[in-house]
């Protein structure tokens, strides 16, 4: 939004299991240089693995539906491969949709090295992140073991805020005008920002090749970490939404032990 930018640090690892690494508020007007400047900086951060071994940025997702302009003027300016403009769509096939060019000559000609926009099908990523949060750990004999479930998420300690946040929306099923069912996303809180956070760090994540790597992939990661087989996330993804007043924060925090460890804040 115009007083702000929201950022959520997402790290991905086997069978899509998520963590929730940090969530940050940059706060300044975003017409001004002064909050896209932080946000720069951020691209040369690194966080701690739980071997110890320091992780860059894989991806970058830039939300470029609010701010627009000067949005697209951050992407150019940073001239990183792992920076990528998105902007969300209700519909599509695909969690990433094909990029478009918005770079043009003055003849009107697309410019090849020009920044490119990607569609992001918002939808996917919900039904995928809800889902998940349903899910349970396993405990082990020893009642202190957990074992985690493909796609679970690991949230750190983090405000009732950043919760609500992050589970703002409901799919509903409506008739349209002539009578037939519609699906769609239906907001039961104002803010969102931390679900809009997720979801095009699940798409960062699709574009670093999540939904594509293998076993091997895995251990190659795992390798350049100095680790013989991780417990803890292997990437490490950003993405950006402009927000409104009194956004919740997160800060990394130990992990705590429970018998049972599954979401309340969905039925």
């Amino acid at each position: 939004q115009k007083d702000r930018i929201e950022v959520s640090i997402w790290a991905f690892g086997r069978g899509k299991e998520s963590w929730l690494v940090e969530h940050r508020v940059l706060m300044g007007d975003t017409a001004r240089e002064g909050v896209w400047r932080a946000l720069s900086a951020l691209l040369d951060e690194h966080w701690t693995h739980a071997s110890g071994a320091l992780m860059p940025l894989v991806r970058f997702a830039l939300d470029t539906g609010f701010a627009t302009q000067e949005a697209y003027a951050f992407v150019r300016a940073c001239r990183d491969a792992r920076v990528m403009a998105v902007k969300g769509a209700a519909r599509g096939a695909a969690l990433i949709g094909t990029p478009t060019a918005v770079d043009v000559s003055r003849d009107g000609k697309r410019l090849r090295r020009g920044i490119k926009v990607f569609s992001v099908a918002v939808g996917i990523a919900k039904l995928e992140l809800y889902n998940n949060l349903r899910k349970s750990a396993t405990v082990g004999d020893d009642d202190v073991s957990l074992t985690f479930p493909s796609g679970f998420v690991h949230l750190p300690q983090i405000d009732a805020e950043f919760v609500q946040q992050l589970c703002a929306e409901q799919l509903i099923t409506r008739r349209d005008r002539n009578g037939f069912p519609v699906r769609e996303w239906q907001k039961v809180r104002e803010r969102n920002e931390a679900l809009d956070c997720y979801i095009y760090a699940r798409a960062a994540a699709a574009a670093a090749g999540l939904d594509r790597f293998e076993e091997r992939h895995w251990r190659d990661l795992e390798r350049s970490l100095g680790v013989e087989r991780a417990p803890e996330p292997t990437l490490a993804l950003p993405i950006h939404d402009p927000a409104t007043p009194r956004g919740g924060q997160a800060h990394p925090g130990a992990p705590i032990r429970r018998r049972v460890v599954k979401s309340r804040w969905l039925s």
